[in-house]
């Protein structure tokens, strides 16, 4: 159950002034404008910030903002939907997907974090999207379809490539749907989401796409996973006990723990670099909104809708 701002705010800033240690509690206020979603929040790497897309400004665009959900800047203008930002490991770069070449094809992009110097990456036909970057910065894991037709019979596949948008390799057989790819912490392995067996389920595999690893069956369709910084744990999004919820588990697949406990619809969480905090999308009532918690599932805060 979400609690109230003023109850937990001190608490949870506390963590967050750990990693960012020139945010001022006092100053801390709910932001922003009018109804609008967030989506897609991933954080920097030295923890002081947190990229993501939203709406508010009637295009979905990507934005900036402290870890505490201050100083928002929006940092692209272009038609059409750029989403799923993500920073490079030296936090000087941000990868996005955008569809702004032909308003048609999907495809990687990565810029300056003040939206300058866009760059091109990828020049695929159908969509190619969901980037992340490998922790030494030298690959690229993402996922493709060969087709924007999304009532065709095409999959979606796993892709890595190197940083510089060469040598794209599409790793995954395109038998069934595998998305949403994110590096361990040591570079060797990807965790994913399939639907292989029928339903959707976490999975890893080697940067090669060999190796392939299921790590749980918990009769539900599970999505969007990420691994700890310590690369110990992963958190996830699942429907098991009806209703889309955080949950983490051991790096192996074991000690399954449900996080949120809200009736909002929870989406694609990422843990903070000291592994402290998560942060991800909550939807009610059709607006999305950024929320951090605890990594106990304690401590749930909106950063950007006004407390109720």
């Amino acid at each position: 159950m979400a609690l109230s701002l003023t109850g937990v705010l001190a608490s949870v800033l506390a963590v967050v002034l750990a990693v960012v240690p020139s945010v001022d509690p006092t100053v801390y206020r709910q932001r922003q404008a009018p109804v609008a979603n967030g989506m897609f929040p991933q954080w920097s790497h030295d923890g002081r910030f947190i990229v993501f897309t939203s709406d508010r400004d009637g295009d979905p665009e990507i934005y900036v903002m402290r870890a505490d959900g201050s100083g928002v800047r929006r940092v692209t203008r272009s038609p059409g939907r750029d989403a799923h930002p993500y920073f490079s490991r030296d936090d000087r770069r941000i990868m996005f997907q955008s569809p702004r070449a032909n308003g048609e094809d999907t495809n990687i992009y990565v810029m300056q974090t003040d939206g300058s110097g866009v760059v091109q990456l990828t020049r695929l036909k159908g969509f190619a999207g969901v980037p992340a970057f490998s922790p030494d910065n030298t690959l690229i894991a993402f996922q493709w379809r060969e087709t924007n037709n999304f009532d065709d019979d095409k999959k979606w596949r796993i892709c890595v490539m190197h940083a510089d948008g060469t040598d794209v390799q599409v790793i995954t057989s395109g038998e069934a749907n595998d998305q949403v790819p994110n590096w361990s912490p040591d570079g060797t392995r990807l965790v994913f989401y399939s639907d292989r067996t029928g339903r959707n389920q976490i999975y890893t595999m080697n940067s090669a796409g060999g190796d392939v690893r299921w790590l749980m069956n918990t009769l539900s369709d599970d999505t969007a996973a990420s691994w700890s910084p310590d690369g110990t744990k992963i958190v996830f999004t699942s429907v098991h006990n009806g209703n889309s919820e955080i949950y983490s588990a051991d790096a192996a697949g074991g000690h399954v723990r449900r996080l949120t406990f809200t009736r909002e619809t929870k989406r694609m969480a990422v843990w903070s670099p000291d592994g402290r905090l998560l942060v991800f999308a909550s939807e009610k009532g059709g607006r999305s909104d950024i929320h951090l918690v605890r990594a106990d599932g304690s401590g749930l805060v909106s950063l950007t809708h006004p407390a109720q």
